[in-house]
C-alpha cells in the first residue's frame, strides 16, 4: 500500500467540474429526465461515509441550523431511510460493520488491540472476513478507498488498506500516525483552540498535533474535507479513464471534531469564538458534561456553530464530487450510498461528546441515503429499521453479485423492486458496555448486563429526558428480550 499523491485534478478544475454548493450537483439534477435509459442494474458503486454527521442537521431530514444543498439534492434522488440507525457505535466498530455486512455487536471475542482505543468493537478486520469490495474485486471491480479517518490510517489497519487495488490517503486528522511534518505550533497557539478546562488534558497535546499538521493552510482547498473529496474526484477521473467497472469508499473524517471550518462558513450562524477562544475542540474526548468543560449555554451555541460550519463546508465539497462523477458521465450507472456513523451531543442534557450510557437521537439519528442510478424510489421514505451491517449485501445485490451467507445483513435492494425486506420490528445497537433497543416509540438504554435499565417513551417525549422504565416494566422487558436475542439469545459479555 502507498499513499497517493494528491495531483492530476486541479482545484480549479474541480471547481469547474462542481461548481459551489447546490451549483455542484447542478449536472446530477437532470438525472430523473434521463432515468429511462440508465442500465437496470448499476455497474460502479461509490459509498460515502461521513462521520459524525447529525440527521437533523441535513436539511433532506427536516434540519435548518446547517446548509446541506448537496445532500439534499442527492436525497432529492435517492430512497431515505427515515428509521436508519447504526448497530454499533462509534467509529471503528461501524466501519467493520458497513464493509462486512456482519454485525459487531455484541462484541463477542472481541480483545483489545495495540493502536486503537481499547474498547469493545475496536480492532481490524481479519483478511478471513471479507468485506464487499473484496468480492467486486474478484469479479473484475476495480477498487478503491479515500480516507483521511486517522483510525483507518492507523498501523492496525494497515492490512485493512493493502486490500484496495488504489487506496488513497490523507493525514491531518488526529490521532495523528507518527509526528506531525514541521515545527510544533507553540503552546499559545493551542490555547488559542482550547478552553482552559480542556487545557493540561491529553487532548491539548491532540490539538498541537492537529495544528502542526494543518499549519501554511493557504486557502479552502487545504482543509481536510477539501482535499479528501478531490482525492475522491481524482480517482474518478483515473477510474473513467480505464473504463473498467469499479467500487470507491470514500470515507470523510469530517464533521468529526476538531470542528475547524473557514471562516466564510460561519457568516450567517453567527460567532464561532468564546472570548479570545475558537474552541474546534470543545471537550476532551469521548465527552462529558458543559460543567466539566467549562461550557455556559452562550459558549455552547458559538460550538455549535463550529459543528454546523463544518457540516456546510463538508457538504460544498461533497457537491463538487458529485459534480465531477456527473460530468465524467458516470451518473447514469453508478449507485451511491451515502450514511453517517453516529452523532454528537451539543449540549442536550447538559453534555456535549459522545457517551456510551447516552445512546439518544443525537448519538443514534444519522442520515443514509440510497440513490439508484435507474432513478427507482427517487426522492421517497422507508421507515424500516436499516442499519450499517445492511450496506453490504445491498451494495452486492445492487451490482447483480451474490450475497455471501456471512453476510447477516438484510439486503435493502427488494425496496427497490417494490418488495419489503424481512421484517424487523425493532433495532437494537451497542456502544461499549451499553446497548439499547427501539421500536419506533420506545426507547430502551441499558447496561450491557442489564442491570440499569432506562425507558423513554419518544412520543410523549421526542427529547427523550424522561426515564419511565418504572411505570412500564412490560416494555422494559419486551426490549431486554430484543436485546438478548439479537445477541444470539445468550448473555451478553462483560466488558
Amino acid at each position: 500500500m502507498s499513499e497517493q499523491p494528491e495531483e492530476g485534478l486541479t482545484r480549479r478544475r474541480l471547481l469547474e467540474a462542481g461548481g459551489a454548493s447546490a451549483a455542484g450537483l447542478a449536472l446530477l439534477g437532470t438525472l430523473p429526465q434521463r432515468a429511462l435509459a440508465a442500465p437496470a442494474a448499476a455497474q460502479n458503486v461509490v459509498v460515502i461515509v461521513l462521520d459524525n454527521l447529525r440527521a437533523d442537521h441535513v436539511g433532506a431530514y427536516g434540519g435548518h441550523r446547517a446548509r446541506t444543498p448537496s445532500i439534499d439534492a442527492l436525497a432529492r434522488q435517492s430512497l431515505r431511510f427515515d428509521r436508519y440507525r447504526p448497530e454499533v457505535f462509534p467509529t471503528v466498530p461501524a466501519r467493520r460493520s458497513i464493509m462486512t455486512g456482519r454485525r459487531v455487536y455484541p462484541f463477542r471475542g472481541w480483545r483489545p488491540q495495540p493502536g486503537l482505543p481499547q474498547e469493545p468493537g475496536w480492532e481490524s478486520i481479519d483478511r478471513g472476513i471479507p468485506v464487499f469490495t473484496d468480492l467486486l474485486g474478484r469479479a473484475g471491480f476495480r477498487t478503491g478507498y479515500v480516507t483521511d479517518n486517522p483510525h483507518i490510517l492507523s498501523g492496525a489497519y494497515d492490512g485493512f488498506r493493502s486490500r484496495f487495488d488504489e487506496p488513497v490517503t490523507l493525514r491531518g486528522q488526529v490521532p495523528y500516525r507518527g509526528k506531525p511534518p514541521g515545527r510544533p505550533v507553540s503552546r499559545r497557539t493551542v490555547n488559542r483552540s482550547l478552553l482552559p478546562k480542556v487545557r493540561r488534558t491529553t487532548t491539548q497535546r491532540r490539538i498541537r498535533e492537529y495544528l502542526t499538521a494543518n499549519q501554511g493552510r493557504e486557502d479552502e482547498a487545504d482543509f481536510m474535507a477539501p482535499r479528501v473529496f478531490t482525492a475522491a474526484a481524482q480517482w474518478l477521473e483515473r477510474a473513467a479513464a480505464r473504463k473498467d467497472p469499479f467500487a470507491l469508499v470514500v470515507d470523510c473524517f469530517d464533521p468529526h471534531e476538531p470542528w475547524d471550518p473557514p471562516q466564510r462558513y460561519l457568516r450567517h450562524l453567527g460567532p464561532g469564538r468564546v472570548g479570545a477562544v475558537k474552541p474546534i475542540q470543545p471537550f476532551a474526548p469521548p465527552g462529558g458534561s458543559l460543567r466539566e468543560f467549562g461550557l455556559s449555554r452562550a459558549a455552547m451555541r458559538r460550538v455549535r456553530n463550529l459543528y454546523a460550519a463544518e457540516i456546510a463546508m463538508v457538504d460544498v465539497w461533497l457537491g463538487r464530487f458529485l459534480g465531477r462523477l456527473a460530468s465524467l458521465g458516470l451518473e447514469e450507472n453508478t449507485l451511491i450510498v451515502l450514511l453517517s456513523d453516529h452523532g454528537v451531543l451539543l449540549g442536550e442534557r447538559g453534555e456535549v461528546g459522545k457517551l456510551e450510557d447516552r445512546m439518544h437521537r443525537e448519538i443514534t439519528r444519522v442520515p443514509l441515503l440510497i440513490r439508484d442510478p435507474a432513478g427507482r424510489r427517487a426522492g421517497q421514505s422507508s421507515d424500516y429499521f436499516a442499519s450499517t451491517h445492511d450496506i453490504a449485501p445491498t451494495v452486492l445485490s445492487m451490482l447483480g453479485r451474490r450475497v455471501p451467507r456471512a453476510m447477516d445483513g438484510v439486503d435493502l435492494s427488494v425496496l427497490f423492486r417494490g418488495r419489503p425486506p424481512p421484517g424487523r420490528r425493532h433495532f437494537t445497537a451497542s456502544y461499549g458496555s451499553w446497548v439499547s433497543a427501539g421500536d419506533g416509540r420506545w426507547l430502551l438504554l441499558a447496561d450491557n448486563q442489564g442491570r440499569i435499565r432506562r425507558l423513554y417513551d419518544t412520543r410523549r417525549d421526542p427529547g427523550e429526558r424522561r426515564d419511565v422504565a418504572a411505570r412500564h416494566p412490560d416494555v422494559v422487558r419486551r426490549l431486554w428480550r430484543a436485546v438478548i436475542a439479537d445477541a444470539g439469545g445468550r448473555r451478553l459479555p462483560r466488558f
